[in-house]
């Protein structure tokens, strides 16, 4: 891999490497042609992820001298150092600290399940540099440390025994007075947390790519199989279920590869894609688990020997819904910053009832403005109370069944959030409206009780039919 310079997709020229332009995309594409061969991929994969990608976005000049033109020769293997006995998902959790000395840094703790652990020569690992609770809530409590292999005092202190993950050598790391020279931080002091998420969202490309090499094996060998195998007189390719499976596999194979590489040219593009990284990961890990399952099944029992990869996939597959990330953790990932990064996209249009239609319909733009005594310019208490429940009404002709924003109630009254809440409180005190308030007791949603709703609009106000309803029908 190093003599054809494949390790140098993400490393520019001037340091060895294959350019800027090949980039991350040109390292999925590597990645997925090796995962062909099985878990050689892992070790090209790690040493992208494990310190590469980061020397090139946040390294100095001298450490990328120093580290990248080895890397690009294939003379430097890579480790990643973030889990721990005691942290796992909660990768802000890293208990290993590093306490600042004369000239560097001194690290104790331990690292485990880290792939290539004995043979990578350079280990970049995570450490806690702060236990400063600012520093915590801000995220500038770890740092990003290279430490290399024969460094006094970092052992290998087991060789795991893994079901999965076939000729990868995977381990428990220890340190113990373990100096590492500041020239060796990388991005700088309290910086590995930017270092971190810079290159989880590369490794869930990486991850997510291998799996889908390993998919198209899997349809190859159930193509081979499956017109060559007769039972019943008839090539089991012939019977519809093993059709309606492999046609799973095509789309779940296509749909993978394409969520792959489109994460991969944003992060080229310099973007940190962490909504489509992580749904490759996540697309990519139980789509490979399933497809395993459906060529197994076409495949017979030849495909759970060894002398097809089919079964290697089922067992790799399921391991990386729980590593890179387990998938319950990048769900919630995606649903807690999904609304952050979606909201232009996701906010939906405030919508009025139609004065002829008297039905709700949406407006993108400029919603026709409601007629309240607050918009006239009337600021007295009762004018106040007034305009909010007619602004409550008109929202439970259009929703019903829910609460309205305090930011839509400010919108539709002209009120400031001080006189909003104070006539809020007054209102909730005559039991006329009905407020949401969140953990910390701030004021978020409110909706009209139905007592609010009559103090201000009579019953057929309220009152719609379609025009094909018989007035039978209607009591």
């Amino acid at each position: 891999m190093g003599e054809k310079g494949w390790y140098g997709t993400l490393i520019p020229e001037e340091y060895g490497g294959m350019g800027g332009e090949v980039g991350v995309t040109g390292a999925c594409i590597v990645a997925e042609g090796l995962a062909r061969l099985g878990t050689i991929a892992t070790i090209y994969s790690t040493t992208c992820f494990g310190g590469t990608h980061q020397l090139v976005r946040l390294g100095t000049e001298e450490q990328k001298e120093k580290w990248l033109p080895r890397i690009a020769r294939g003379e430097q293997i890579n480790a990643l150092c973030l889990t721990e006995p005691f942290v796992g998902s909660d990768a802000a959790g890293v208990t290993t600290t590093a306490k600042r000395v004369d000239g560097g840094y001194v690290i104790n703790g331990k690292k485990r399940f880290i792939s290539t652990s004995g043979i990578a020569d350079a280990y970049f690992v995570y450490v806690k540099t702060s236990d400063d609770p600012a520093d915590r809530a801000a995220y500038k409590h770890l740092t990003a440390l290279y430490v290399e292999k024969g460094t006094s005092g970092f052992t290998v202190e087991r060789i795991n025994a893994l079901g999965v993950f076939d000729g990868v050598r995977n381990g428990v790391l220890n340190f113990k007075d373990v100096f590492v020279p500041e020239e060796n931080v990388v991005g700088g002091e309290g910086m590995g947390w930017m270092c971190m998420i810079s290159g989880l969202n590369l490794e869930r490309c990486l991850i997510a790519v291998g799996l889908v090499a390993g998919m198209r094996e899997a349809l190859r060998y159930s193509y081979y199989m499956s017109q060559r195998r007769v039972q019943f007189g008839k090539r089991t390719i012939e019977f519809e279920s093993n059709q309606y499976r492999i046609a799973d596999m095509i789309i779940g194979y296509k749909t993978a590869r394409l969520l792959t590489y489109h994460a991969a040219s944003l992060i080229d593009q310099g973007l940190e894609p962490l909504i489509e990284a992580n749904s490759a990961k996540i697309y990519a890990t139980e789509t490979a688990r399933k497809i395993a399952e459906d060529a197994l099944q076409v495949m017979g029992g030849d495909g759970f020997t060894k002398y097809y990869p089919v079964e290697a996939l089922l067992r790799d597959a399921k391991l990386l819904e729980v590593g890179g990330g387990t998938n319950d953790v990048l769900r919630r990932l995606i649903s807690g910053q999904g609304w952050r990064i979606m909201k232009d996209l996701l906010k939906p249009p405030r919508r009025r009832v139609h004065d002829e239609l008297g039905i709700p319909i949406p407006y993108y733009r400029n919603p026709p403005p409601l007629e309240l005594p607050t918009r006239a310019g009337a600021s007295d208490p009762e004018a106040v109370e007034e305009s909010i429940l007619l602004a409550l009404a008109e929202d439970y002709r259009v929703n019903p069944g829910l609460h309205i924003t305090r930011e839509e109630l400010m919108e539709d009254t002209g009120l400031d959030d001080e006189r909003l809440n104070e006539a809020l409180l007054s209102l909730e005190e005559k039991t006329l409206v009905d407020i949401y308030r969140d953990k910390r007791g701030v004021l978020r949603l409110v909706k009209a009780t139905y007592a609010g709703l009559e103090k201000v609009r009579p019953i057929d106000y309220f009152r719609w039919y379609p025009e094909w309803l018989r007035k039978e029908e209607v009591f």
